[in-house]
């Protein structure tokens, strides 16, 4: 604006023209500075919006480019319930009829949190997490079959839901298959890719007796733990190896004595 102040009108105006472009979305003028009137007239002829920030030229720039990343961010829309376990984001998936949204409300009876139900809204946060929320119209609501749509704030609390949270786990519900083998011990370890970002995956079967509820809570429990570098699966194969190992001399000397 100083800039722009010191200049002979003609010369103004060509420096404005070559600033504005028919592919300029907006004009910001920063630090409280009055727009010329030059200016104001261009834009107002080329139907481009000339906004005013009583902040600074830094400050706002930074501030511009955090707001411009979030709203271009990738987005993505999926089926599934997202929950807060432990203060972790875990989104249940599975097919229709399942029952995501009977073990997400066993796990808001044991005192977690709901965040979206049967619609999860997936966006990249700052490039390097992901963050789930659910549509405003279904916000807060669950819909279970043979009762309906219910009002998680209403019947247990505005305590036990929340609007948005990080993505961390992701969990598929299925119907158990007894010709289907499932992992026992849990050694390999699996991931899964959501808008270039990559989450511990794990199929839970499902079956009537089994506590979904308190198995994605040992879940989220277990994720925790490999996160502090603690590894149970891991642990017991390494004490597994050393006892074969010990064994190993033993059982030699055994067979040499009986040669002998």
């Amino acid at each position: 604006m100083l800039y722009i102040r010191d200049l002979d009108p003609f010369t103004r105006m060509c420096r404005i023209k070559s600033l504005l472009t028919p592919q300029t979305p907006a004009v910001v003028i920063a630090g409280r500075y009055a727009p010329p009137k030059d200016l104001a007239a261009l834009c107002e002829q080329e139907n481009i919006p000339l906004l005013r920030s009583r902040m600074k030229t830094m400050p706002l720039l930074t501030k511009m480019t955090f707001i411009l990343s979030e709203a271009f961010s990738p987005t993505m829309t999926c089926h599934g319930t997202l929950v807060e376990v432990f203060g972790v984001g875990v989104l249940i998936q599975g097919d229709s009829s399942v029952g995501k949204s009977e073990a997400a409300l066993g796990l808001i009876e044991r005192g977690h949190r709901l965040i979206s139900d049967d619609v999860v809204r997936v966006k990249v946060r700052e490039g390097s997490y992901l963050e789930g929320s659910g549509p405003e119209l279904t916000r807060h609501l669950m819909e279970i079959r043979g009762i309906g749509i219910i009002n998680v704030a209403h019947l247990y609390g505005a305590v036990c839901v929340r609007d948005d949270k990080r993505l961390d786990i992701v969990v598929k519900l299925e119907t158990w298959d007894d010709a289907r083998f499932y992992d026992r011990v849990g050694l390999d370890e699996t991931f899964c890719d959501i808008l270039g970002i990559k989450l511990p995956y794990h199929i839970l079967p499902v079956k009537p007796g089994r506590d979904v509820a308190l198995l994605l809570e040992t879940i989220v429990l277990n994720c925790r733990l490999k996160e502090m570098g603690y590894h149970s699966a891991k642990e017991f194969n390494l004490k597994l190896l050393e006892t074969i190992t010990k064994k190993q001399p033993k059982a030699r000397a055994g067979e040499t004595v009986s040669q002998g």
